[in-house]
């Protein structure tokens, strides 16, 4: 057992390493870990031959990869606490039920389910009698094309699409590189690159209607922060070049002030509340149109302070809606 603890710490190791998508090989491993090339290679042949993992070589980039990034080291290491959250997590998939991500972790799951002892202290229908999750309607994704879009994101390869817009009735065809896969407030977008712009755009994956992949390779660029793109969202909207910040300013009345302060809407909103038990809320975004939605769904309960503009347009629309 003395020998075994070392071996699979440096199983783990290498396994975070495949999953990292840096192409690691024998010289890399050895090196990290401070062993020969010769007992790396025995530790992929252990993986490969014994526990059966899906591991490939890519002569190009000269490392090793996971062909099926949902397989898993066996473990059976869990307390009635992990077992409780793994089985919350099997629940949760209820969000994304028709989608192809769905399916890519209900295999995960079933695969950490062969490895359970078999006897347990807390059954699934201890979590399903207790938690429940309710969430959006999702759009549905095509799995070939969440396939293509997947491999291009992880290989990068040029993927050429064919994309129908809100605003058309046609598709149209791009050539893009993918940096990126954001889940928005349950749907799934796609921030790359058409190689016609030098802009980032941000595609909903529902919207393509066929994907190819390429041999053309690209780069993402160094100064690319998904981190950043997302935290300075606000709803399912997503900037990734810059522009002059424009701060909300939202005076909301007693009857939703405490609704409106108890949740965090944007990492660097500013909450002021008023004597007579009106807050004010501060709201930081690079396009009004962003947070319009949301301050209409507040109805007359709240008033637009700042800027001019959205206070026009949330009028404009309160009138017609109130016109029929």
């Amino acid at each position: 057992m003395s020998r075994f603890k070392p071996q699979y710490r440096r199983l783990l190791f290498i396994d975070r390493k495949l999953r990292s998508g840096a192409y690691p090989n024998c010289s890399s491993l050895a090196a990290d870990w401070e062993v020969s090339a010769r007992t790396i290679q025995r530790d992929l042949d252990y993986l490969r031959d014994e526990l059966e993992a899906p591991i490939a070589y890519d002569a190009e980039r000269r490392g090793f990869y996971y062909e099926d990034p949902s397989w898993f080291l066996p473990s059976v290491i869990l307390s009635e606490g992990d077992l409780v959250a793994l089985l919350i997590g099997q629940q949760a998939l209820q969000m994304y039920e028709g989608t192809p991500v769905a399916e890519e972790l209900k295999r995960i799951y079933a695969k950490l389910a062969e490895w359970l002892p078999e006897s347990i202290s807390v059954g699934p229908e201890f979590v399903e009698s207790r938690f429940s999750f309710l969430h959006p309607p999702a759009r549905s994704i095509a799995p070939e094309i969440w396939r293509q879009i997947l491999r291009s994101l992880l290989h990068q390869r040029e993927l050429e699409i064919s994309y129908r817009s809100p605003a058309s009735q046609t598709a149209k065809p791009h050539r893009i590189h993918p940096y990126h896969v954001v889940n928005a407030e349950g749907d799934w977008y796609l921030l790359a690159r058409e190689v016609r712009w030098d802009d980032i755009t941000q595609f909903a994956i529902s919207r393509v209607v066929s994907a190819r992949i390429t041999e053309a390779r690209f780069e993402v660029p160094a100064d690319f922060d998904a981190v950043a793109v997302c935290k300075s969202r606000f709803g399912r909207y997503l900037h990734t070049r810059g522009g002059k910040v424009v701060r909300v300013r939202l005076l909301v009345e007693p009857t939703l002030a405490h609704y409106v302060s108890e949740k965090v809407w944007h990492p660097e909103q500013r909450l002021k509340r008023r004597r007579d038990g009106r807050v004010e809320l501060s709201i930081p975004v690079l396009e009004t149109r962003d947070i319009e939605a949301w301050v209409l769904s507040l109805g007359e309960h709240v008033k637009v302070l700042s800027p001019s503009g959205l206070a026009e347009q949330v009028r404009r629309r309160h009138r017609l809606a109130a016109r029929g």
